[in-house]
């Protein structure tokens, strides 16, 4: 059993383990462990991972793009760092943090668990992320104690590398307390958002870069908006496309159809006042936001990818549609915005298909790999 460690945590970002590590570190803490975390200053999360959630937090400047001189520098601090507190255990996350963390396991002989939230190389992936990140993590899976995998095809990939141990866990786990229903007025929490009663809102919760795919979302829109202008798209999440996406839902005309809320904390609240789920993104690992509005009830249209495919039971709790085919997502959704019976069936599956990956389960399942060390 994992316990009385001291324990490098290591992320690229900050806002890696702020979203998704915070539990697992506090359930690591209730062990015995005292628990360090290294990761990138990126944006608020890095001081609120300090000050609200009073954690020790190391910053590293790391770069995102493994494979840039950048981070030989970070290498030599960690190294350094490594020197100077002598941690038992690494705990890495995402592919850069996954290569310095598993690095310095190597260099100074120490256990590694790598938790994999979505491998560089997926199916219909260029060939250049075969060549290269699928390359680097067989390498790197010699050295990896725990290779931890969230979902089939990872799973399935992992199982042909040269890590000492594999396992596919239910993702991070959704957070009970995030997704509790709490009585509110959802009409004048509306307002707020600038949404009336009669809309029938499309959700998306992502951050707005290339691969999240918010150019279909806009097609689809248009189409949508087109059949019916009460249809409101609502996004929370910002990224290095905001203004290119603003300003493609004004070319498109549907500006006024869009709200961009940016980056929300009452997730849960503006779930509970949407119609749909919509996930459109060509790379996944296992949606957190498509888990946390599976289990608030809404049916979900996603794309048709690794981790998508894993949560949405396409025709039982909503729809798995091509990334690129935009009109089928607008025939998918306008088919469940106008059919209550559907809606009601999608919704029922969808929460209970999600009881599983609550963050209770996933700590259980954790523990389990814990005993193995």
């Amino acid at each position: 059993m994992i316990t009385n460690k001291k324990i490098m945590m290591i992320a690229t970002t900050d806002n890696m383990i702020w979203q998704f590590m915070i539990p697992h570190i506090k359930h690591l803490q209730a062990l015995g462990n005292e628990v360090e975390c290294v990761c990138a200053k990126t944006g608020f999360w890095f001081d609120e991972l300090k000050e609200k959630h009073n954690l020790v937090v190391n910053e590293m400047d790391f770069a995102r793009n493994p494979i840039t001189p950048k981070n030989l520098k970070s290498y030599k601090l960690l190294v350094k760092l490594q020197k100077e507190k002598n941690f038992d255990l690494v705990y890495c996350q995402q592919p850069v943090g996954g290569l310095m963390g598993r690095l310095i396991a190597k260099k100074f002989k120490i256990p590694c668990i790598y938790t994999a939230h979505g491998f560089h190389f997926f199916k219909g992936c260029p060939l250049k992320n075969k060549l290269i990140y699928k390359t680097v993590e067989k390498w790197l899976s010699r050295y990896t104690d725990a290779l931890i995998t969230i979902n089939e095809e990872d799973y399935q990939n992992a199982l042909k590398m040269k890590a000492k141990k594999v396992y596919k866990i239910n993702g991070i786990g959704i957070d009970e307390e995030k997704v509790k229903k709490e009585k509110f007025n959802k009409e004048e929490f509306r307002k707020q958002l600038g949404l009336s009663t009669q809309d029938k809102v499309v959700l998306t919760v992502s951050e707005i870069n290339e691969n999240k795919n918010y150019i279909a979302m806009l097609q689809a829109m248009k189409i949508l908006v087109e059949k019916d202008q009460n249809i409101k798209f609502v996004s929370c999440g910002t990224g290095v496309w905001d203004e290119k996406i603003k300003n493609y839902a004004k070319e498109l005309g549907i500006d006024k159809n869009c709200i961009f809320l940016g980056y929300q904390k009452e997730i849960g609240k503006i779930m509970q006042v949407s119609n749909i789920f919509l996930h459109a993104s060509f790379r996944e690992g296992l949606t957190l936001s498509v888990l946390e509005a599976m289990s608030l009830g809404l049916p979900c249209v996603v794309s048709n990818v690794r981790g998508n495919r894993d949560l949405v039971d396409n025709e039982k709790g909503g729809f798995v549609v091509e990334p690129t085919d935009f009109a089928m997502f607008a025939e998918k959704i306008y088919t469940i915005l106008n059919d209550e019976k559907l809606t009601q069936e999608f919704k029922k599956y969808n929460q209970e298909k999600s009881k599983s990956y609550m963050v209770s389960n996933v700590k259980s399942q954790l523990e389990e790999i814990y005993k193995t060390f």
